[in-house]
């Protein structure tokens, strides 16, 4: 039996629509709105407690994805990656194995490939996504002291 699979990805500001739509695996091709760009993912590790789901993206190091990555790294843009079963033949999408969502923290280049570290959303002591107050209405009355006796 012969499994193809490749990844789809979203990107762009938290709160609002991808910005760019992407897929690694029908080379050239337009796959329901996502254009082809080469590019790896891995690293999706989880540790014992259930936090650090960090994981990264590598593309080839070009003008075009540089002048992107540099935007979505300095506004914390929020990205979306799918891994999928496709049909090789006509590029459709059979079934999804996996869906990682992270928020794009850190990155870097060097001659031939950029790395772009995503930190998991569910961490949001860490990564501060997502981004909320805490107000009465939520939670009710909130203490302002650290000396609390119960």
């Amino acid at each position: 039996m012969e499994y193809a699979y490749g990844h789809l990805l979203d990107i762009g500001p938290s709160g609002q629509a991808a910005q760019y739509r992407f897929q690694n695996y029908a080379i050239g091709q337009n796959v329901n709105g996502y254009l082809f760009l080469p590019f790896g993912f891995g690293g999706a590790v989880a540790t014992l407690q259930g936090d650090n789901l960090d994981a990264t993206l590598q593309f080839a190091n070009t003008d075009m994805t540089r002048s992107w990555i540099t935007e979505a790294l300095d506004n914390l843009w929020v990205a979306k990656v799918t891994t999928v079963l496709w049909e090789p033949s006509s590029g459709a999408v059979q079934s999804t194995l996996y869906t990682y969502w992270g928020s794009c923290s850190s990155g870097g280049w060097d001659e031939t490939a950029i790395q772009m570290s995503l930190n998991s959303v569910l961490d949001a002591v860490q990564a501060n996504i997502p981004g909320r107050r805490l107000h009465r209405w939520q939670v009710g009355n909130i203490p302002f002291t650290a000396q609390i006796s119960v």
